[in-house]
């Protein structure tokens, strides 16, 4: 697919599209201000890939769309004087959902959801960004540390730190509630 997509075949790339676009959408909505700019950094990701045929037939392709999408977001983001609130709104996407659940334990559910979202929106940037790729996207090391430009030394470094801050915060809320 990605090989015909290089190669002109509008279809092809109609699919990468369609392959790609909620996982790169999903990131967008987590690093941008609203889901207005997400869908814009996303548009603009997938209008330079439909330009670069030597990016689609890479394996990182996922990864260069993580880091365009983050590089406008930034851009979008520049006129703006407020702080960025890039999680902490979009927690009704983990709802719980499962008629199975008794209603106590689908409460724990979501509200231990809702703290792990705190938690992530309280970091630095560079380990949010980090987590959200590797934890919540699934990247892998080498593909996460590539989107964000950075050594695979440093990526699991701010992984680290990250993963412990979001630890400590959940179980310090969890005690505090109990």
């Amino acid at each position: 697919m990605a090989l015909a997509a290089a190669r002109g075949d509008d279809a092809a790339l109609e699919q990468l599209v369609r392959a790609y676009h909620d996982r790169v959408h999903r990131f967008g909505l987590r690093a941008c201000r609203d889901a207005f700019d997400a869908d814009d950094a996303v548009q603009e990701a997938f209008v330079k890939l439909s330009r670069r045929p030597d990016v689609m037939r890479d394996p990182g392709m996922l990864s260069w769309l993580f880091s365009v999408v983050k590089r406008t977001c930034l851009r979008l983001l520049r006129p703006f004087v407020r702080e960025r609130r890039a999680l902490g709104v979009r927690i009704e996407d983990d709802d719980v959902d499962d008629a199975s659940l008794a209603p106590d334990v689908a409460l724990e559910r979501f509200e231990l959801v809702r703290t792990v979202h705190e938690a992530i929106a309280a970091l630095a940037p560079d380990e949010r960004d980090v987590v959200l790729l590797r934890d919540l996207e699934g990247l892998t090391g080498e593909e996460t540390a590539r989107a964000l430009g950075v050594s695979e030394a440093a990526m699991k470094s701010r992984l680290h730190r990250g993963r412990a801050s979001v630890r400590a915060y959940v179980q310090k809320r969890t005690k505090a509630g109990a």
